[in-house]
C-alpha cells in the first residue's frame, strides 16, 4: 500500500483509504479472501438474509431453520472479517503515527 497520511485527510478520503485497504487485504491474504467470498456467497444464496441488511425496518421476515443457521454463520464470518480489517487499520495507524512524528520532527531517521 502506498504511504497515505491519515492524520490530515477528510472523511471521504479516509473511506477511500479503507476501501483500498480491503482490496489489498483481499489480494494478499487468502483467509480474508475466503471469508469475504463465503460471506457474499451466503448473501447471494439466501436473499432473505440480504434483506435484513437493507435497512427496511418495516419489513417483517420469517426465516426458515436453514436461513437462521446461515444468519448465525454470516454473523460469525463478519466478525472474523472485522478482525482482519481492524488489525490492518491498527497497523496503518501505527505506520502513519510514525510518519506524522517524523513530519513534525519528534522522531528523526
Amino acid at each position: 500500500m502506498k504511504k497515505n497520511k491519515i492524520y490530515n485527510i477528510d472523511l471521504s478520503e479516509f473511506s477511500d483509504l479503507i476501501d483500498n485497504m480491503r482490496i489489498e487485504l483481499k489480494s494478499k491474504d487468502l483467509e480474508y479472501k475466503k471469508l469475504t467470498d463465503e460471506y457474499y456467497k451466503i448473501l447471494k444464496d439466501f436473499p432473505n438474509l440480504q434483506l435484513i441488511f437493507e435497512e427496511q425496518l418495516e419489513l417483517e421476515l420469517e426465516l426458515s431453520k436453514k436461513e437462521c443457521k446461515m444468519l448465525q454463520k454470516l454473523v460469525s464470518i463478519y466478525i472474523n472479517i472485522l478482525g482482519f480489517e481492524e488489525k490492518e487499520l491498527f497497523l496503518l495507524g501505527c505506520k502513519n503515527a510514525d510518519l506524522y512524528n517524523k513530519n513534525i520532527e519528534i522522531i528523526r531517521d
